[in-house]
């Protein structure tokens, strides 16, 4: 049985509520101003029959002898109750035939004009009072029954009853046809994803024509498809890259230890194959560490702060001159300029230890190598010169590859495993920076590395 929640279905829900919500709200506030706008007409209605009866019947009734109001005047509304009320005792001097069976004492005395009550007789009447001073005091009463109000409200509500739940309906059936155009793109890429492994890694989705946000999911979800497939090429290929550096180590750690197991030896024997061995594991040590220096880069993109690049600079050559000077090298500062720049120090370190390294390893003895950091036009300008062993031209496009290595340097008197170059290359994806080589062979090697500031 499947229980997963339809996505259309959900949407569908809550869109249906709210409308239904804002249907009924909006329904309750003009339900309430159509009501008290028919009020507002029957009070203007009753206040223009009370000024007809108060210029047309209030002359005839100053004797204070009660008056029959004539029955067909020009009203405004029909059926109208129309009383005068004298000042004295509240007494009716004029009234139609047919009037009020409500008490309107109270009502006489407060200052309001129109009010609406309930009569036994006639149900819900609207009555408006006005007072009068001339030419006698009192108040002239205007009723009538608001039942064919009622009537024309009723009805308008029961439409309204019926009118919505089709309204709603036909809403929902848009919002439908609207959810299937939107998430058929989804479905697509759900159905594309579903048919993607990673022995197939081509399908891409073909881009919807409208520029809109499923268009950016759809390059989005193309652009993921086209990383991972360059991830497990990548990954692919340095697996054959570290399968291929560990070969010949691991070959001869067991070859030597194989071959002393033989028959027994004498200790010095057993002395130079431990020292063998040793060497291929403390080779093995290096190469892993490099690699794993891959891993170590990828949490220190996010990490800047203010470096001083050539304090920074400085400590790599003070660290390296060691080495250099075991091999007969001399690292010469040819310029540097002081400058700071909002950067990652650990990242900016390994472009310069790499770098000069190199430089180092594939330098001939009692030679130089001139270093050279200059900040000009927000651009950071680092140059390494050597005099060493040089790369040919056909081979310059490969040297930032992993475990890459010229046949010159394809010696185990020159130790190295190719993951330099990768590692600085990755290093200048995430600093924006790129790098130039130029070279001679047998004579030397420039490198220039330029990085946004």
């Amino acid at each position: 049985m499947n229980n997963k929640e339809n996505l259309k279905t959900i949407v569908l829900w809550w869109l249906g509520t709210f409308i239904a919500l804002l249907l009924i709200i909006f329904n309750t506030i003009f339900y309430q101003l159509l009501k008290h706008s028919f009020y507002d007409r029957v009070s203007s209605s009753l206040s223009k029959v009370s000024n007809q009866v108060k210029d047309e019947i209030i002359p005839t009734t100053s004797t204070n002898k009660i008056v029959t109001i004539p029955q067909k005047l020009d009203y405004p509304i029909a059926p109208v109750m129309i009383a005068v009320f004298g000042s004295q005792n509240s007494k009716i001097i004029a009234k139609t035939v047919v009037f009020l069976d409500v008490e309107l004492t109270q009502l006489l005395e407060t200052n309001q004009n129109f009010f609406i009550v309930k009569s036994e007789k006639y149900g819900k009447i609207g009555i408006f009072i006005s007072k009068i001073v001339s030419p006698i005091k009192g108040a002239i009463v205007v009723a009538t029954p608001l039942y064919k109000i009622d009537i024309k409200l009723q009805d308008i509500l029961i439409r309204m009853l019926v009118l919505n739940p089709i309204l709603l309906l036909l809403l929902l059936l848009g919002a439908n046809v609207i959810l299937d155009r939107i998430l058929n793109p989804i479905k697509e890429i759900t159905k594309v994803a579903n048919e993607i492994s990673v022995g197939d890694l081509d399908r891409i989705i073909p881009l919807p024509p409208q520029d809109d946000e499923i268009r950016d999911l759809v390059k989005a979800f193309n652009s993921m498809v086209i990383r991972l497939r360059n991830g497990i090429e990548m990954m692919e290929r340095f697996n054959s890259d570290v399968s291929h550096e560990l070969k010949t180590p691991l070959t001869v750690l067991k070859g030597e230890v194989e071959l002393a197991l033989r028959k027994d030896r004498s200790v010095d024997y057993y002395k130079e194959t431990l020292n063998i061995v040793l060497k291929e594991v403390n080779y093995l040590i290096e190469m892993v560490e490099e690699m794993l220096f891959f891993t170590k880069l990828e949490n220190e993109i996010d990490k800047k702060e203010l470096v001083k690049v050539d304090e920074v600079l400085l400590n790599v050559v003070s660290k390296l001159s060691h080495k250099a000077k075991n091999s007969d090298i001399k690292l010469n500062i040819k310029k540097i300029t002081p400058c700071s720049f909002e950067t990652n120090p650990i990242l900016l370190q390994t472009i310069f230890i790499n770098i000069i390294d190199n430089a180092i390893k594939y330098s001939f003895k009692n030679r130089n190598i001139f270093i050279s950091l200059e900040c000009d036009n927000n651009k950071l300008i680092f140059e390494v010169q050597d005099e060493g062993i040089g790369i040919k031209q056909e081979n310059i496009d490969k040297l930032m590859d992993r475990f890459y290595r010229t046949d010159d340097s394809r010696n185990r008197n020159i130790k190295g495993f190719g993951l330099g170059l990768s590692i600085v290359k990755r290093v200048l994806e995430v600093l924006d920076g790129k790098i130039e080589f130029s070279s001679i062979p047998n004579q030397g090697t420039l490198v220039k590395i330029v990085i946004k500031m």
